[in-house]
C-alpha cells in the first residue's frame, strides 16, 4: 500500500516536473536575453542610434517625405510592415522601437511620461537631422504623436493619427492588470503567452488575422529584460493622465493638418472618441473602416496606406497646381511686359522714321 502510494505520488511529482519543463517558456517567468531577440527579430535595414544611454532600435527606409512612425503600447516597429511595402517607394519611412518596448528596451531611469516621450522622439529626430516631417502614431504612439505636433508645430507638416489616446477611457483589462497594485509586481515576474493571444484577439477586428508568428513576436519582445517593469511603469503614467480633465484639452490646440484613421471595432479606444476628434478639430480628415480593430495598419496595411498616401499626396498635387498657377500668371505678366515694350519700341521707331 505504502510502495502504491509512494509510486503515485513520484508519478504526479515527475508529470508535474514535466508539464512545468514544458510550459516554462510559455509562462514568461524567464526574460529572453537581447542576444536571442536580436538574432530573431532585428531587420536587415535594423540600426541602432543611442539618444540619452538608451541604444533605439529603428528602420530608415525609402525616398521622398519623411514618415516618423510610433507604435503603440506592448508593440514594435513591425507593426508598420505592411505600411513600408505598401507607400515605401513614395517615402522615407522611419519608424523605431519606443523605449519600454521592442529590441529598444527600458530607458536608464525607467521613468516615463508625454513630456519624456516627446523629448526622446525630438532628439531622436535630431540626431537623424530630421528637420521637417510627417508624424504618424498608433495608440500609445498616437498620443506621443499630437503632444509632439502641439509642442513643435514648426517640425510637422502633418500628422496621422491611428485609434490614438487622447480622451478618458477605460483602460482595457489586460493591461489593466499591470497597473493593479498587487498584480503589477506578479507580471513583472510572470506573462503568460496566452495573455498575449488574448491581447491580440481584442485588437484586432477579424481574430482569424492573428498568427502564432505574431503572437510570439509580440510576447518574446515583452520578455527582453527589463520591458515587464517598463510597462508597469508606462500604465502607472498613462493611468495619471486617463483621469486628467486638463490633458485631452489640449486636443484644440492642435495646428498642423491631421488625417484620424480608426477601425470600427476596435474594444481597446473606442469608436464614439472619433466624435470628439471632430469636435475639438473641425478641419481632421476622418476615415473608419468597419470590421476592423485597434490596428489598422496591421489589419489592413494596403487599405490604410494607400488613403495615407492619397491624402498626404493630394495636398501634394495642390501645393504643384498653385505652383503652376503661380509660374502662369508671372508668366502672364511678363509676357505683356515683353509686349509693351515692344509697342513702345516700334512707335518710337516710327517716330525716329
Amino acid at each position: 500500500m505504502i510502495k502504491t502510494k509512494t509510486i503515485t505520488i513520484l508519478c504526479i511529482i515527475i508529470v508535474a516536473t514535466c508539464s512545468a519543463i514544458y510550459y516554462f517558456d510559455e509562462l514568461g517567468i524567464r526574460d529572453i536575453s537581447l542576444e536571442e531577440l536580436k538574432a530573431k527579430y532585428e531587420k536587415s535595414e535594423s540600426k541602432y542610434i543611442n539618444i540619452n544611454g538608451t541604444d533605439i532600435h529603428y528602420c530608415d527606409q525609402g525616398q521622398g517625405p519623411v514618415i516618423v512612425a510610433l507604435h503603440g503600447i506592448v508593440d514594435s516597429l513591425h507593426t508598420w510592415d505592411g505600411w513600408v511595402e505598401a507607400i515605401g517607394p513614395h517615402y522615407r519611412i522611419v519608424r523605431m522601437d519606443i523605449p519600454g518596448f521592442g529590441l529598444t528596451g527600458p530607458l536608464k531611469d525607467d521613468r516615463y511620461s508625454q513630456k519624456v516621450f516627446v523629448e526622446f522622439v525630438d532628439k531622436f529626430v535630431t540626431a537623424l537631422d530630421i528637420d521637417q516631417f510627417i508624424i504618424a502614431g498608433n495608440s500609445l504612439g498616437g498620443a506621443i504623436a499630437w503632444n509632439y505636433a502641439l509642442q513643435f508645430p514648426e517640425k510637422v507638416d502633418k500628422m496621422i493619427l491611428i485609434d490614438p489616446a487622447g480622451y478618458p477611457m477605460e483602460i482595457p483589462w489586460p493591461l489593466k492588470l499591470t497597473a493593479m497594485p498587487v498584480i503589477k509586481y506578479i507580471a513583472a515576474m510572470i506573462t503568460p503567452r496566452f495573455i498575449y493571444a488574448m491581447s491580440l484577439k481584442q485588437v484586432l477586428g477579424d481574430p482569424g488575422k492573428i498568427t502564432d508568428e505574431m503572437i510570439d513576436r509580440h510576447y518574446e519582445l515583452n520578455l527582453r529584460p527589463g520591458n515587464r517593469k517598463a510597462l508597469i511603469n508606462i500604465m502607472d503614467s498613462l493611468k495619471k493622465y486617463n483621469t486628467d480633465p486638463s490633458f485631452s484639452k489640449a486636443i484644440k490646440g492642435i495646428s498642423v493638418p491631421t488625417m484620424l484613421l480608426w477601425g470600427e471595432k476596435d474594444s481597446w479606444i473606442p469608436v464614439s472618441h472619433v466624435s470628439l476628434w471632430q469636435r475639438d478639430l473641425p478641419d481632421i480628415r476622418v476615415i473608419v473602416y468597419e470590421g476592423v480593430g485597434h490596428i489598422p495598419q496591421v489589419e489592413i496595411p494596403a487599405r490604410s496606406a494607400n488613403d495615407v498616401h492619397q491624402w498626404l499626396s493630394a495636398d501634394q498635387q495642390q501645393d504643384s497646381s498653385a505652383v503652376k498657377a503661380n509660374y502662369l500668371f508671372v508668366l502672364k505678366i511678363l509676357s505683356g511686359v515683353l509686349l509693351l515694350i515692344l509697342g513702345l519700341y516700334i512707335v518710337w521707331k516710327k517716330k525716329k522714321v
